[in-house]
């Protein structure tokens, strides 16, 4: 099975990326993981309760979830006895559908943009593989790995384009037929790139005329079909129309495997009702408070006043202490957002996330994640103003077993979480700081980066109760992100 585990990298200057990985093993009808994410933040940075709100995090927050497909050889592709290939499907699809209503749209679309999506991820994995093994060198062995790998994805093209005159078919609608032409050219695009980065893998090699000769081919082959992708003209016009045409056939390709999610708001609401209880509680108080003061002092006397003020003082407290106390011992029924995962294919719910975020203490975080964020810390640590900490939280629970038994392609699913970082870079001090040293015997002043340490800790479980711990170090200043360093702690 897949391991689980997370990647943490920048997404432009502005922007945090996690992406977790979660198996969907296919002896269980449900699994379940959860990822705890603390920040570290300088307290220079301000972020605390007045300027970090819960609903302010979640404006900034933006995720989503994507099945991950296993790698299919471009052999097996091309394989008519392999029941997982899509051309193995489509095909079965057209030799039993004699009417239009005999084939489902919905399930031919699928399969097309699938192959779409296991073609590129089939080059892209050979590509790095091959490349891998040419850094130490271009041996014959690679040279025949390498002629084998470009006949199987020749022979791959030519069967998936045999399916045109079968596609034009008058049984098959015109939605059916623009699709087909759609992942054609998608397909071809992907080829053409990796063949690209490819040739610059054998540079000066024999095996070069061959790549660039399926480059051209496939160039060509979009020139016949009358694809848009194809550059007529080297001006900027022409250019930014190819590249988001590009962008557009990937994103078409790709949102098969996307899950939308819809927000219930279920935990919102019991956190609410909590609230209400520990108001209710909180007035009660007061309440009593008022009688006790009305029993022991006359009304409007001075005592009574008094008392009256503090009761109501201490309500307020009493409330928000009460609030936090249901809030630290029902983590798992209190969420800020809950969201249910709808598989486009199904239309069904196949799963559900709980999200929930707060500002905590040192003390408040576990053990475990004090001591990766302590390890190799600064000895004086404790005496330097307290760290801010940002407690993200986010529990998913997935119905494996459902999504298996319609997408028997898929080996894990992927949740990709982007943190807009614009609210920690509010309060940073100009970037660039002067340096003063010596240098050639000389006094000088040098122009230097001010930069700020963001901590991150990364706790992820499985239903398995299997933990992980890492941590990142982000080095960020007011342009943003400048890089990312995974701290290893011993």
């Amino acid at each position: 099975m897949t391991d689980f585990g997370s990647l943490v990298r920048a997404h432009g200057k502005t922007q945090l990326e996690i992406k977790n990985r979660y198996p969907l093993p296919t002896e269980k009808n449900r699994v379940s993981y959860s990822i705890d994410a603390f920040m570290f933040t300088p307290a220079q940075l301000g972020i605390n309760d007045e300027r970090f709100s819960v609903d302010q995090f979640f404006s900034d927050v933006k995720s989503h979830t994507r099945f991950s497909i296993s790698y299919v050889p471009l052999a097996r592709l091309v394989d008519p006895g392999c029941s997982i290939s899509p051309l193995t499907r489509i095909r079965n699809y057209l030799d039993t559908a004699t009417f239009s209503a005999d084939m489902s749209e919905h399930r031919v679309l699928y399969e097309l943009r699938t192959l779409a999506n296991l073609f590129s991820a089939e080059m892209k994995a050979t590509y790095r593989l091959l490349s891998d093994i040419a850094s130490a060198g271009i041996s014959q062995h690679l040279v025949k790995k390498t002629e084998k790998f470009l006949d199987e994805a020749s022979v791959f093209l030519q069967q998936f384009r045999e399916f045109h005159s079968r596609f034009m078919e008058p049984s098959i609608n015109s939605r059916i037929r623009t699709a087909m032409r759609w992942s054609d050219e998608s397909i071809s695009l992907s080829a053409e790139k990796m063949l690209f980065y490819l040739h610059r893998v054998f540079d000066g090699h024999k095996i070069q005329s061959v790549i660039e000769n399926m480059m051209k081919a496939e160039n060509q082959h979009r020139r016949e079909m009358k694809y848009p992708s194809v550059l007529k003209n080297k001006n900027d016009s022409e250019i930014e129309r190819i590249l988001y045409r590009e962008s557009i056939l990937k994103k078409w390709a790709q949102t098969v495997l996307y899950m939308s999610s819809e927000e219930t708001g279920t935990n919102r609401k019991i956190g609410h009702i909590l609230a209400g209880v520990a108001a209710a509680a909180a007035m009660t108080f007061a309440i009593v408070a008022t009688f006790f003061a009305e029993r022991l002092f006359a009304s409007y006397s001075i005592p009574w006043a008094m008392i009256i003020v503090v009761s109501y003082m201490l309500k307020d407290r009493i409330k928000e202490i009460l609030r936090g106390i249901l809030l630290r011992i029902m983590p798992r029924f209190i969420s800020d957002r809950t969201e249910k995962l709808v598989d486009q294919i199904l239309q069904k719910n196949v799963g559900k996330t709980k999200s929930m975020v707060r500002l905590v203490q040192l003390k408040e975080t576990p053990r475990s994640v004090q001591a990766v964020r302590n390890a190799g810390a600064n000895p004086f640590q404790t005496i330097l103003p307290p760290e801010n900490i940002i407690h993200f939280r986010k529990d998913i629970s997935i119905k494996s077993g459902k999504l298996m038994k319609e997408h028997s392609r898929i080996e894990a699913v992927t949740e990709i979480i982007r943190v807009k970082m614009d609210r920690f870079l509010e309060e940073m001090d100009d970037a660039k700081k002067l340096l003063r040293t010596w240098k050639d015997g000389r006094i000088s002043a040098v122009k230097g980066k001010r930069v700020y340490h963001i901590n991150l800790v990364l706790r992820l479980v499985s239903s398995e109760d299997e933990e992980q711990l890492s941590r990142y170090r982000l080095v960020v200043n007011r342009q943003g992100i400048q890089r990312i360093e995974e701290v290893v702690s011993r």
